[in-house]
């Protein structure tokens, strides 16, 4: 068990150093092709495992990390209770999934209310062949939010970029807010100005107030604030 489960291996986030030496270099005029695709690689990886995460717990479909390690791709059916093994038909790799789930929690690889953003990065990274379309993809992803209230669906609830950066929350938020003194070419100001707006529009308090008269309208008990980063 302890061996299959050193099989499940989650890329990292990005340092918040080497994302802010790519955005030196991008607001010094420099689009450095090998750093873009460096940062982005990771944050394509990351993004791809979060989605994986995702499947696995909304379409009970886990994609088996020794196949996927050798270069295809398995999906295992979840079946039974949470302690049923889930073994792969294609190479014999076994784990349960109170297991599996331990390898992922609390390691901000939860898709959250972000599912759309990070699907769309990773289509854009695989389009983009050029290091001004792949920059800007990864400028678009690392400012997008999560929108994870059903009752409140276009209010934002907090960062993405805490999957994907290197942090905490408030330390992710104001590296994020650092970037935007930089003098970046102006296809990035928009997407600056729009982050900027909706992460002023969050209020957690105002937000479980919401939460909690709409509980109390159908009867459910009430949230409770998330835990910092």
């Amino acid at each position: 068990m302890e061996d299959a489960r050193s099989e499940v291996r989650w890329s990292p986030r990005v340092t918040q150093w080497k994302l802010r030496n790519l955005y030196e270099r991008t607001s010094a005029g420099i689009w450095d092709e090998d750093l873009i695709n460096d940062v982005g690689m990771t944050l394509y990886m990351r993004c791809r495992d979060i989605l994986s995460i995702h499947q696995a717990e909304t379409s009970g479909e886990v994609t088996c990390p020794r196949c996927d390690a050798a270069g295809r791709t398995t999906l295992i059916p979840r079946r039974g209770d949470r302690w049923t093994p889930m073994t792969c038909p294609e190479c014999g790799w076994s784990l349960t999934w109170v297991e599996y789930h331990a390898t992922f929690h609390r390691r901000q690889l939860n898709p959250g209310g972000a599912v759309t953003s990070f699907r769309t990065f990773v289509a854009a990274f695989e389009r983009s062949r050029d290091p001004r379309g792949r920059m800007l993809a990864i400028d678009r992803v690392i400012h997008e939010f999560h929108y994870s209230l059903r009752e409140l669906p276009d209010q934002p609830t907090r960062a993405a970029g805490v999957n994907l950066i290197a942090g905490n929350l408030t330390q992710v938020e104001a590296f994020l807010s650092n970037l935007s003194g930089m003098d970046l070419p102006e296809a990035f100001h928009e997407t600056d100005r729009t982050w900027r707006a909706k992460r002023a529009t969050i209020r957690w308090d105002d937000i479980l107030e919401k939460k909690r008269n709409l509980r109390a309208a159908a009867g459910r008990p009430r949230p409770s604030p998330p835990p910092e980063g």
